[in-house]
């Protein structure tokens, strides 16, 4: 795939970052207000990009007056790099504190999203850059994971991530598969990823963390903030989450040392399927902790 024509050819609004080592990141634009008292910077789930964001989440806030980005991480939709790999945890790191620092220069105050496995960027964010974040969303994750989710691999898989494990660590050939995946049709969308890629994201080896996934556990030092949370803090979940339960995703704001942190959940959501009260849930707390109330409902559709 020709991601650098694809990139090229993109009319909507959107800028490319240039990153430290020279490779391009995507970064999508909502247009929101030009005065609007803070921005929102969205990072993507496992085998998504930013686009699909944008109908459901995007869209509605920004029409609310909320300036949204979305960041292709590396790898992913229309960034540079190879498709479901990440190089190392010191370039994920560039990436991700490099994209922050471009979105708040262009903003009074910014918060990080993170969806799913995009809340490990999110945390990153906070911990990389504490001065330029000024708040935090963790949507759809928790400690906990609803093992029967992911089918058994058969024996092709299993030599196939034994192989990438052992030998060929940055090729891409352990499948992500679980039961109502999106984007099955979408070129953008990725569902190989190399065992280098576990690594960097989860910080532990990719073996431990297959492992410890059928056994329903979470476990990364990524998805936890190193000191205590100084910025206001929100944790959300669907109530129909195929993969957290609504106990996991509260037991994972239970968990982290922070004052201002809030918990809920939204009604009808999906793990990657947002209703109409997931926007106005996300516009209402960024109006209180943030004094946006003055910016109009959000409209859904």
């Amino acid at each position: 795939m020709d991601i650098a024509s694809r990139r090229a050819g993109f009319t909507g609004p959107h800028e490319v970052i240039r990153a430290s080592d020279g490779g391009m990141l995507f970064l999508r634009r909502w247009e929101g207000s030009e005065n609007a008292a803070v921005s929102l910077l969205v990072f993507h789930g496992i085998t998504g990009y930013s686009g699909p964001y944008g109908p459901t989440l995007a869209e509605p806030l920004a029409r609310a007056g909320i300036p949204v980005y979305g960041m292709d991480l590396r790898g992913h939709g229309l960034s540079d790099g190879r498709r479901g790999d990440y190089p190392s945890p010191e370039r994920w790191a560039s990436d991700i504190s490099e994209t922050v620092a471009f979105v708040k220069a262009r903003s009074r105050r910014l918060v990080v999203l993170g969806h799913s496995l995009g809340a490990l960027s999110a945390v990153v964010a906070q911990r990389r850059c504490p001065q330029e974040v000024d708040g935090v969303i963790l949507l759809s994750v928790g400690k906990k994971i609803r093992a029967e989710r992911f089918p058994r691999p058969s024996a092709g898989g299993v030599v196939k991530t034994l192989l990438g494990v052992a030998l060929l660590r940055g090729t891409p050939l352990i499948e992500y598969r679980r039961t109502g995946m999106i984007g099955l049709d979408d070129p953008l969308f990725n569902f190989r990823y190399s065992a280098r890629f576990y690594r960097v994201m989860y910080g532990v080896p990719a073996l431990r963390l297959l492992r410890r996934l059928r056994e329903g556990v979470l476990d990364s030092p990524n998805l936890r903030f190193e000191e205590r949370l100084r910025v206001p803090l929100l944790v959300a979940v669907g109530d129909q989450d195929e993969l957290f339960p609504v106990e996991s995703a509260r037991e994972l704001c239970d968990g982290v040392n922070g004052d201002d942190k809030e918990f809920r959940v939204i009604p009808g959501g999906r793990h990657a399927v947002f209703p109409t009260e997931a926007p106005e849930l996300l516009r209402g707390w960024l109006g209180k902790k943030f004094a946006t109330r003055s910016a109009p409902p959000v409209r859904g559709g």
